[in-house]
């Protein structure tokens, strides 16, 4: 061989060798028998991941060389967070794992482990000294959660005190597993020395999720004397019979129960069947709320904001903004199970703008300031609070594989900063900013926001053990988030929320939710809000804000300014192969101003789809069952809303109390009728809306329906309107472990299918008004009453005499003079009995009770 030819072997060697990636990789082992001094090599482990993670900030290797984290089996106890910044970020090319040992169960868990010795104390109840150990807040036994002891007991059901009958909304279950309307009553309370630090549980007046308080003690009447109720942003009284209190000595009566007296430092616990105390694991959990942070470093001092009368009935909610600097990248986490943190239901105070909802920005594995985390194959279980929280600046953020269960609040939120929303508002009657102010750009006005994350593969059971406004997946000030093949169940509110339509661009798809809104009301499998920067209240007749010539202001915005509906919804969400099922609500519901959706290809199963006032809402291609459509509430014309080539199958198919205002095309629709001999044109649905010129109404021939199998034969006439076939399999998680998990949704065909014979809307003229009794779930949720009761004003025409009274269309009316109008009857007997003079009046009136003077002149002859 020549030189020349050595020389090029030579450089081609040397052009592999830079070529080539680097082969050496980073393993560091932390086990229980470790010692942190150690090397963290296999022979010579270090005890703690936040020795490990130390070992590789030293090492000079992240995002250099792959690098990973082996944590052999065992529990590991935390009494402070685990916490990652950018010094522990790897790279793209070279991600940093942090991984379970193959085929070992790792937990990394906030409770302590109680090792004193417990002697019988009295009735069958044990104790142990704990010492001046912080109040506990939560009680594990041989690895499950216990009850702290309450009143009523734990399964006791809906109970109600003597001579006592239920009120407000009715819920599919039980909140709380058992709740009693005299828990906080002083007739009780009695019975209790000292209640001082007990909580007190009560469901929203309206079921729009749940109020929690802190007792401070007694007064001198034994009233019980407490602070809270901030949890949610529509805060109102709690309901009545819906209540529940725990944290009390004198209810530790039942097994499972447990109390701790802080005071006295004893730990007392009467066991659970089959529970041995010579031989029980008993851990507590007390004062630690997060175990994971990511947390990159931010701009200092933080950026603070006092936010004034929200909605969650605090005069000021102090919040800070972190502006994210330098982000953590790269990092996996993978095959940790977590569980023992505190509950939060008394931190969750921070309003999601003029949603429902107020939150704890916090969670057991908490990000702010990430670059591509992925946190997969784990398990988060019986937690206090939220599970993860995406919060702020975030892009890639991965969540797969994992299970999630029984967790006290939300399991996967996703939540951005204020700071990066153009003229936020939080209270739910907050006006949109005038005109001449308001701010015309597009989109958000900095970076710190969740996008472009991934929610995917997940199993979510029984969420919300302990907070009641909380969902599977919640997302809010976000951007592009997709939610795919989950199973999401047994919740108490929805499956799947968006609080916002700040910035949209969400992809939901092949979901499996069931079981959804089992402790509350008036929501959805999936819901959704839109109360965004020009949004205008609304009710069945329409805005309820009007100049003085009766238009609504919500025109102006939009005559003005024809794109201002999609200033934060600027990127269309949509929501596909979805099957969606919910008993107590609606199976998809697009809740006030929601705006830009498109939805195709759903699944609905029991409570149908709803669009409240919105805009640009394109709902095709979905079999809904149950309670049909409900386009209830208004936006003046035109609203760009389709729905269309939809097959529904249940009565009624339209639920509206003035259809003819809704502002969309409804057409080409299919009215399934499993007894009908022909199919014919959808004559009922015409004369209801006068829409649907080529709707149909006949037998759609499902396959099988009884299996949910709600594809059409070949030879059916659904196919006349342009609906297609799609895949009724294939919902939910992916994962063979999860799935052998993962339940199934009921299949309950509909009792009743719709007529083709149209039946007026039993209305009637009163005062050249139109009014009718509030008796439907649709009237129900368009108004936000609380239950069914009251005259609901359809039209109230400016030149009619009721409108001179003073009343408005889309009041409820209650009482006149203090007499109850439950029905037409009684409103009609109540005003042409009124003589002349002034005249007290009690109605609903966009959702607040309103109280007004009518006076009523003397008739001239």
């Amino acid at each position: 061989m020549n030189i020349n030819n050595v020389i090029q072997l030579f450089m081609a060697i040397c052009a592999m060798s830079l070529a080539t990636p680097s082969l050496q990789a980073l393993d560091i082992y932390v086990s229980p028998e470790g010692v942190d001094t150690n090397a963290g090599t296999n022979a010579a482990p270090v005890a703690t991941i936040a020795a490990a993670r130390d070992l590789l900030r030293d090492s000079g290797a992240l995002g250099k060389e792959a690098c990973e984290v082996i944590v052999e089996a065992g529990v590991y106890r935390l009494s402070e967070a685990i916490t990652f910044t950018p010094a522990d970020s790897g790279s793209e090319r070279h991600p940093v794992l942090y991984r379970a040992a193959d085929g070992v169960e790792v937990v990394f868990t906030g409770a302590q482990e109680i090792a004193g010795e417990w002697e019988h104390w009295q009735d069958g109840i044990y104790r142990t000294p704990v010492g001046e150990m912080n109040a506990i807040d939560q009680l594990i036994v041989n690895g499950s959660r216990q009850v702290l002891a309450r009143y009523p007991d734990l399964g006791a059901g809906y109970v109600l005190a003597a001579n006592q009958k239920h009120e407000g909304g009715v819920a599919g279950n039980a909140p709380y597993d058992g709740c009693t309307p005299d828990a906080w009553d002083a007739s009780k309370a009695k019975e209790w020395v000292d209640p001082t630090g007990a909580f007190m549980h009560g469901m929203h007046g309206g079921l729009w999720g749940s109020q929690h308080y802190r007792v401070l003690g007694k007064d001198g009447k034994g009233d019980l004397v407490y602070e809270g109720g901030w949890q949610n942003n529509r805060n109102r009284f709690a309901h009545t019979s819906y209540r529940m209190i725990e944290n009390i000595f004198e209810e530790l009566d039942a097994p499972g129960e447990w109390y701790h007296d802080s005071k006295a430092g004893w730990l007392y616990y009467q066991p659970a069947a089959g529970v041995d105390m010579a031989s029980a694991r008993v851990e507590a959990v007390s004062q630690l709320r997060h175990l994971v942070e990511f947390y990159g470093t931010y701009k200092q001092p933080i950026a603070a904001m006092d936010i004034h009368d929200s909605g969650n009935g605090l005069k000021v909610t102090h919040v800070k903004n972190y502006e994210t600097t330098e982000a953590v990248k790269y990092i996996r986490i993978e095959g940790i199970r977590f569980n023992g943190t505190d509950r939060t239901f008394m931190e969750t105070v921070e309003p999601l703008l003029r949603s429902d909802w107020t939150i704890y920005r916090g969670a057991a594995v908490h990000l702010r300031g990430t670059e591509n985390i992925v946190i997969e194959g784990c398990s988060f279980e019986e937690l206090g609070g939220n599970a993860v929280l995406v919060d702020s600046y975030n892009r890639g953020t991965v969540i797969r594989g994992n299970l999630f269960r029984e967790n006290g609040a939300s399991d996967v939120v996703f939540v951005g900063s204020f700071a990066a929303v153009r003229d936020p508002a939080f209270s739910y009657g907050a006006s949109a900013r005038p005109l001449d102010e308001i701010d015309t750009e597009v989109g958000p006005q900095s970076e710190d926001y969740p996008a472009d994350g991934l929610v995917e593969d997940n199993l979510m059971v029984l969420c919300g053990r302990f907070e009641k406004q909380v969902a599977g997946v919640n997302i809010s000030m976000s951007s592009r988030i997709t939610v795919r093949h989950n199973t999401i169940s047994h919740t108490p509110r929805a499956a799947i929320n968006i609080c916002d339509g700040t910035w949209g661009g969400h992809l939901i798809e092949w979901n499996d939710c069931f079981e959804t809104v089992l402790e509350t009301h008036d929501h959805g499998a999936f819901n959704g809000w839109g109360r965004d920067r020009i949004w205008h209240n609304a009710s069945p007749s329409g805005p309820s804000q009007l100049d003085e010539s009766g238009k609504p202001l919500i025109r102006y915005y939009v005559e003005k300014y024809p794109d201002s509906p999609f200033w934060d919804a600027y990127q269309t969400s949509i929501l596909r192969n979805n099957r969606m099922h919910c008993d107590h609500g609606w199976d998809i519901d697009l809740d006030d101003g929601c705006a830009n959706y498109e939805l195709y290809n759903n699944l609905c199963l029991s409570g149908g789809l709803k669009t409240r006032e919105g805009y640009k809402r394109t709902v095709t291609n979905n079999v809904l069952l149950g309670k049909g459509y409900t386009c209830n509430v208004p936006y003046p014309k035109p609203t760009y809303d389709v729905f269309e080539r939809n097959i529904i199958w249940g009565s009624p198919v339209y639920n509206s109390s003035n259809p003819g205002l809704w502002g969309g095309s409804r057409n080409r629709n299919f009215v399934h009728n499993p007894t009908a001999i022909e199919t014919v044109s959808a004559v009922a649905l015409q004369k209801q809306t006068f829409d649907d010129a080529d709707s149909l109404y006949g037998d759609a021939k499902f396959v099988a329906p009884e299996a949910g199998n709600f594809r059409v034969e070949d030879e059916s006439s659904a196919f006349q309107v342009g609906f297609k076939n799609f895949p009724m399999s294939g919902f939910g998680v992916i994962s063979p472990e999860l799935k052998k998990q993962a339940g199934t949704p009921p299949i309950r065909l509909p009792e009743q299918a719709a007529s083709n014979i149209y039946k007026k809307v039993p209305t009637k003229k009163v005062l050249g008004a139109m009014v009718k009794s509030l008796d439907t779930e649709a009237e129900l949720t368009a108004t936000g009453m609380l239950e069914k009761r009251g005259v609901f004003l359809v039209e109230v025409p400016a030149n009619s005499e009721l409108a001179k009274y003073g009343f408005k269309g889309g009041d409820v009316v209650l009482f006149i003079d203090g007499v109850s109008t439950p029905g037409i009857r009684e409103f009609e007997k109540v005003v042409s009995s009124m003589k002349p003079g002034t005249h007290n009046v009690k109605v609903w009136r966009a959702q607040e009770f309103h109280s007004f003077i009518l006076e009523k002149m003397r008739s001239e002859k």
